[in-house]
């Protein structure tokens, strides 16, 4: 590989940014249209949710690859959405969990299936064994 004359543009890591953040514009765009009132990284701590419940916030901080600040501040904008819930956790008074509402695990199908619709756009022309 001639990586003197490699440029930014065609490197592995500068492609894959570019992807991820043109899926994210995907799915962000899918959810408004479908009326739904929730952001990508709001999606990303549900989808962890919807896999286990009831996390520490720092589970939801390492499970998604965010700071325990942004995962604050996600679960924040949740919380005002009655999507998710923090509670005492039993064994140590100190920490909280959090938890999906009867509002947040009944989101599970439709999210679900709007991103997996969205991934199969993407990966329409594209043949499974290069995935």
């Amino acid at each position: 590989m001639d990586y003197i004359n490699l440029r930014l543009e065609n490197s592995l890591g500068h492609i894959l940014n570019r992807t991820a953040r043109a899926m994210c514009t995907m799915v962000q765009n899918s959810l408004k249209k479908a009326g739904h009132n929730v952001t990508v990284e709001q999606c990303a701590l549900l989808f962890n949710l919807w896999r286990q419940d009831g996390q520490f916030q720092q589970q939801l901080a390492d499970n998604t690859y965010k700071d325990k600040a942004s995962v604050t501040r996600i679960v924040d904008g949740l919380e005002k959405r009655h999507l998710v819930k923090r509670a005492l956790d039993k064994e140590d008074r100190r920490q909280k969990k959090i938890y999906l509402t009867r509002k947040g695990k009944n989101l599970q199908q439709e999210l679900k299936t709007l991103a997996f619709s969205v991934q199969e756009q993407c990966l329409n022309d594209v043949e499974p064994e290069q995935w």
